[in-house]
């Protein structure tokens, strides 16, 4: 079965613009490699003086087998994330719309 998601990151702990830059492109590949590289969103941003990544679905994204991918899909941040900055810490919230009406 498939379900209709949307989805927000924050990567933090991130040393200096140049690790962040590779965060961004190590996660560009991620989503390429989820088949979503034109559904979501990347950026850097600086916090309180330190460098964040957010990102984000531009809208719901369809997911088979959603109670499956959801939690491998976080691994795969993390790890896309930490091959660029290993310090980096990553969460991912979840939303799903079709469950809010």
């Amino acid at each position: 079965m498939s379900a209709n998601i949307a989805f927000t990151f924050r990567v933090t702990g991130i040393a200096d613009e140049a690790r962040a830059q590779a965060v961004v492109e190590e996660l560009r590949e991620l989503m390429r490699d989820e088949s979503m590289g034109g559904q979501v969103t990347i950026g850097v941003r600086r916090e309180g003086g330190v460098h964040v990544v957010t990102g984000g679905t531009d809208f719901p994204v369809s997911v088979s087998r959603a109670h499956l991918w959801c939690p491998e899909f976080e691994k795969s941040v993390a790890w896309y994330a930490k091959e660029a900055a290993p310090s980096a810490t990553c969460t991912v919230e979840w939303s799903h719309p079709d469950e809010q009406c």
